[in-house]
């Protein structure tokens, strides 16, 4: 038999939300979520991705080009797509699109700056998260600016699930680690308990822990003087 040629494999919030709900015995077989139900799991599946925004994810790194406005510290990064959770380094691209590494700075390191204003080449950058707002701020600034940008690599947020039909950001070799961490959640809502929930639960802690695990780089580089 010939195989698929596929690798595009999706679950929408629908289906891995009665994926979850039948490993806790919510839903027998054939059974369909209620609308109460699912409205339930993709409040908590939500709250489930939220949490897990602040875990490195390597599917959730994106390149992002920001071009920044002579003399002006600040770029605002809110309408940005994708949406910033943390900015994990920046290059200064110039105007033969030669890129230099720029030095991240703390958060009181950039306000302890004497002199926000001076202007030269942009080595160091901080990030300033907010709630409706994300704002990556340069030193020293530009005087001026013709074709200039920063690049950034972001760990971008995780998509919201607004819709039952929508798809689940995430890969599809997380779809058992998503689908039985919400399953566990669950099995808390409907007050779920005996031995068949502890593996439900003991299983989706070793998977979202070897998830977290996998998602970091292939290699550690080492530098002199770093320990």
């Amino acid at each position: 038999m010939a195989t698929s040629s596929s690798t595009n494999y999706s679950l929408t919030a629908r289906q891995l939300i009665e994926y979850a709900l039948r490993k806790i015995n919510i839903l027998a077989e054939g059974e369909s979520a209620t609308a109460e139900s699912a409205d339930r799991a993709m409040t908590e599946l939500n709250v489930l991705l939220k949490e897990w925004q602040k875990h490195p994810a390597v599917w959730r790194k994106s390149q992002v080009s920001l071009t920044p406005v002579a003399s002006t510290a600040s770029i605002t990064m809110s309408s940005s797509t994708p949406t910033p959770y943390r900015v994990l380094g920046c290059r200064f691209r110039n105007t033969s699109s030669i890129d230099t590494p720029m030095t991240e700075m703390t958060y009181d390191e950039y306000y302890d700056l004497p002199n926000k204003s001076a202007t030269g080449t942009p080595t160091t950058f901080m990030f300033d998260p907010q709630l409706t707002s994300n704002t990556l701020y340069i030193w020293p600034l530009l005087s001026s600016v013709s074709t200039e940008t920063i690049r950034a690599t972001i760990q971008r947020r995780f998509e919201d699930v607004d819709d039952l039909a929508n798809d689940i950001d995430v890969t599809a070799e997380h779809f058992s680690t998503v689908g039985l961490n919400l399953a566990a959640r669950l099995a808390d809502d409907y007050g779920r308990q005996g031995p068949h929930i502890d593996r439900v639960i003991s299983r989706a802690e070793a998977l979202a822990e070897a998830m977290m695990d996998a998602d970091r780089p292939a290699f550690v580089a080492f530098l002199p003087g770093h320990r």
